[in-house]
Order: structure tokens, then sequence, then C-alpha cells
């Protein structure tokens, strides 16, 4: 509830003592002084008593902000976390991604090393052929 109309629901109660005290002193004609005294007694006390009903709304109301401030503070401080974890998540992944990168890379060039590998003792192997006719005449 907006505090402008927590205010207007205050007003309304303070004004409702006022105007019980205001029939009751119209009344005091027809009834007399102690119906009078008794009268303004028991709407002094129900205007104490909403007195206090409204104090204790009033600060019932100020815990609430002040808690919907704290919520509100723990809500962005979550947030933040969120968006910090969600950074470094996706910087994981891209970090991933270079190092997969990297090994794919890698791979190929250990490929290209095992062809020359193959190439050079192909050439061994023939130049080993060549020189084992030459021996044996």
């Amino acid at each position: 509830m907006p505090l402008s109309c927590f205010s207007s629901v205050l007003a309304s109660l303070r004004g409702g003592a006022a105007s019980a005290a205001a029939a009751a002193e119209d009344d005091a004609g027809e009834e007399g002084t102690a119906a009078l005294l008794r009268r303004r007694l028991l709407v002094g006390e129900a205007a104490a008593n909403l007195e206090e009903e409204v104090g204790a709304l009033e600060r019932a109301l100020a815990v609430a902000v002040a808690e919907r401030a704290a919520v509100e503070a723990r809500r962005r401080d979550a947030e933040a976390r969120a968006d910090d974890a969600e950074a470094r998540l996706l910087a994981a992944e891209e970090e991933k991604d270079a190092r997969a990168e990297e090994l794919v890379l890698a791979a190929a060039e250990a490929a290209a090393k095992r062809r020359q590998i193959r190439d050079l003792e192909l050439q061994i192997q023939a130049v080993n052929n060549m020189t084992s006719k030459f021996r044996w005449y």
C-alpha cells in the first residue's frame, strides 16, 4: 500500500475520534453531566486506543520500508553476482573454444608430421634398396 493511502487511512481514524467526541458533546444536553463524563471517558479511551493503533501501524510501515530497502539491496547484489557468474561462464566457454581450436591445429600439424615421417621412411627404404644392390655385386 502506498504511503499516501496509509496516511489518508490514519487521518480518517483520527477524524473518527474527533467526530465521536463532537457527537458526545451534542448529546450532553439530553443526558446530563454524569452520562457526558462517562461518554467523554469512553471517547477518550477510544481515541487513545486509536492513537496507539496508528502509532503501531506507523512503526510497522517504517519497518516494512526498511526491510524492503534491504531486500532490494540483496536483490541487486544477487543480480550482480549472477551477471559476474555469467561473464565468467562466457569467458570459460571462449577459452574452451580457443583451446579446442589449438588442439585441432595441433592434430593437423601432427598428421602432417606423420606424413613427412612416412615419406622419409619410404625414401630411406628406397636408398637402402639401391645400396643393397651395389653391395651384392
